[in-house]
């Protein structure tokens, strides 16, 4: 009965089912796993039982595993493997913090570097979604796969019977971002924009065929800004625009909520995204009403366009009932200027994210110096993201070039921002944890998944 029910739970992900075990745990490759929360007490009757999981890792790798915990709404007794536990915490349905990501990998390369036996042991609550993300991100970070679409396919493949293993847009967006600092061998570099605005391309259906629709925007969990109540939007437009009268700092990660206000007056949420500042780099110009083109009366925006799909919980309106196929949000942003002391702008976008052979040499950070690929089949040809024997096929480990041993580290989630924006612009500052998340101990729900309830394919190794 409890097997059934960690079935139930795990849903379509891929079960270890082997020599007496029943884990929701996957190897990704031969020194890579993605598994469950190892729960106690009454959650572990229904997800993996802590004790399992250790007696499967000291069967399996003994003194070789080390377990990378994820979870920033629940902790365990490191002791229980041998204090081998590094924690990397960010919020359940949440991006981390970019500035996470790249530790999270080079203490994972150090740690499998040391010993060509060591396994990584990777997990968030359900051991899909957030794990997913910094997986694949080490993925890039080692030149696995050279773009963040083919590292998430073959992730959603190996992890998941549904090809569905990283699926909210926002996650998503984290993992091209690494890509795009792997790729241009980028330092991140903490950026200060203004935001001026916000438009809708097609309207929102919430009210009939409209909407009343405010954001609100949160910092390190912490909302720095609540925007206005903004009527007047007409059925059958085909764009409405939210100035933001006095522009809003704003650095780092960042995520903006859109609330509808109902006929009722009550507040319904319509969509929310993360997006980090250094990554806006697309320009638009603006002119002014009634200007001519020659009389200087011209304004240049930095902009930040999201399609439908790429917001999250409205990609989830599949049949268009309130958002439109072609619905869209453009933001726009302004540089900072000298005097603008408000908050200290570290570099424009544009000029940081150069071609390498623009960029000077203190821009970058070199990267793991370890071997380019993390394993391969015996027969030498590298895995593709369209291989379908991801899980089952026997491997050989490439031997890389020796690193020290990384210790227990323990990350917060959004404590390393080295600029703020927490300075509030119409409204007081709340904490928030989260916002979007249920952290209930005993919660059944596999909270990354999709709700498909199907039965559980047996993954040998």
């Amino acid at each position: 009965m409890a097997n059934k029910l960690k079935g139930l739970v795990s849903k379509n992900k891929r079960r270890y089912q082997d020599d007496g075990y029943d884990l929701d745990l996957t190897y990704i490759y031969p020194n890579i796993i993605a598994m469950g929360f190892p729960a106690m007490r009454l959650e572990g009757v229904y997800r993996n039982n802590i004790d399992d999981v250790v007696g499967f890792l000291e069967d399996r790798h003994s003194e070789h595993y080390k377990v990378y915990n994820l979870c920033s709404e629940r902790k365990y007794e490191t002791t229980k493997f041998f204090s081998r536990v590094a924690s990397y915490p960010f919020e359940d349905h949440n991006p981390p913090q970019l500035e996470l990501i790249r530790p999270f990998c080079e203490d994972l390369d150090s740690w499998l570097s040391a010993d060509p036996h060591n396994v990584a042991a990777v997990h968030c609550k359900a051991g899909k979604g957030r794990t997913g993300v910094m997986i694949c991100a080490y993925m890039l970070h080692r030149d696995k796969f050279h773009t963040a679409e083919e590292a998430l396919e073959y992730y959603a493949k190996t992890r998941t019977r549904d090809h569905k293993g990283v699926t909210i847009p926002s996650q998503r967006r984290y993992v091209k971002y690494y890509e795009i600092l792997v790729k241009k061998n980028l330092q991140y570099k903490p950026t200060s924009l203004l935001l001026c605005g916000i438009k809708f391309e097609t309207i929102p259906m919430f009210n009939g065929a409209t909407c009343t629709p405010f954001f609100e925007i949160y910092h390190s969990q912490v909302k720095v800004f609540s925007s206005p109540v903004y009527e007047g939007v007409k059925k059958g437009e085909s764009s409405f625009y939210m100035p933001v009268t006095q522009p809003v700092p704003l650095c780092n990660d960042i995520m903006i909520e859109f609330v509808n206000k109902t006929k009722m007056m009550k507040k319904e949420k319509m969509f929310h995204f993360w997006f980090n500042t250094f990554f806006v780099r697309e320009h638009e110009e603006i002119q002014k009403n009634g200007s001519s083109s020659d009389d200087g009366s011209r304004h240049y925006y930095l902009t930040l366009t999201l399609p439908k799909m790429e917001l999250d919980r409205a990609n989830k309106d599949k049949s268009h009932k309130l958002f439109s196929p072609n619905f869209r949000i453009k933001v726009y942003f302004s540089h900072m200027k000298e005097s603008d002391t408000s908050l200290e702008r570290s570099r424009s976008a544009d000029d940081v994210i150069c071609p390498p052979s623009k960029c000077k040499n203190d821009e970058f950070q070199t990267r793991s110096q370890t071997s380019d690929k993390l394993w391969v089949p015996k027969s030498s040809k590298k895995i593709s993201s369209s291989d379908n024997s991801l899980s089952g096929g026997r491997y050989i480990s490439l031997t890389p070039e020796p690193h020290s041993r990384t210790g227990h580290h323990n990350h917060s989630r959004r404590g390393g921002d080295t600029c703020s924006s927490e300075s509030t612009s119409g409204g007081s500052v709340e904490r928030v944890s989260g916002g979007l998340t249920s952290d209930n101990e005993y919660d059944l729900s596999d909270t990354e998944s999709e709700n498909e309830w199907e039965g559980c394919e047996i993954t040998q190794v």
